[in-house]
């Protein structure tokens, strides 16, 4: 159940960052589905959110809770400002405000860039069962890709100007598939690299 839950999040996330090829009305539908779907999460993993005050704190949890709570604050300012500048299924809360517009933009992006630390540091909990049934030369492969593609996309797309409300929502540049994978990367090169960093420090606590 949980791994269907990420998963979905996961797709919905990638759309909502094509928002310039969806119409309106459906932008918001996806975005309140993933909101849905972020709550079922925390319901589902309600025992780490028990926890959360309780034991000791090493280096390790402590990265784990910076970066969980990061992407919760950031995802939940992005969703309220998105709320205010809905256009269609709730345009009366809409305060025609186009500070709140690029503050919702900004929050998406930084939420983003987050969103994939949080992946990383989760990675080997929610794929290690599926990664060890994979030759260690194909998955090395794998991340060397994504990561010159996820460098080309950051560059392609500029992601700085636009977590600095530089640029609008998305740049439009080829087609919905083109810009799903962009954005995959980008996710994934920072949840390589979180995750490769997460694990030495792991090791280096086992010493």
């Amino acid at each position: 159940m949980k791994i269907i839950i990420d998963i979905l999040m996961f797709i919905l996330m990638l759309l909502e960052f094509s928002k310039g090829y969806l119409s309106p009305i459906l932008h918001e539908i996806l975005g309140i589905a993933l909101c849905i779907l972020i709550i079922i999460h925390l319901i589902l993993n309600k025992s780490y959110i028990k926890n959360i005050f309780k034991g000791k704190y090493n280096t390790k949890r402590w990265i784990m809770l910076i970066i969980n709570l990061a992407f919760l604050i950031t995802f939940s300012i992005s969703l309220i400002f998105g709320l205010l500048s809905s256009q269609e299924i709730l345009k009366f809360l809409n305060i025609k405000s186009m500070t709140i517009t690029n503050l919702h933009k900004v929050f998406s992006y930084i939420s983003l860039i987050i969103f994939g630390l949080h992946l990383g540091i989760n990675f080997t909990a929610m794929f290690g069962n599926i990664e060890k049934k994979i030759n260690k030369i194909v998955i090395y492969i794998i991340d060397i890709v994504l990561i010159i593609y996820g460098a080309y996309s950051c560059v392609k797309l500029d992601i700085l100007k636009h977590i600095t409300g530089t640029y609008g929502f998305s740049i439009l540049d080829g087609n919905i598939l083109i810009n799903i994978l962009r954005y995959l990367s980008i996710i994934m090169i920072l949840a390589i690299i979180t995750n490769k960093l997460y694990n030495l420090k792991r090791k280096d606590n086992k010493k």
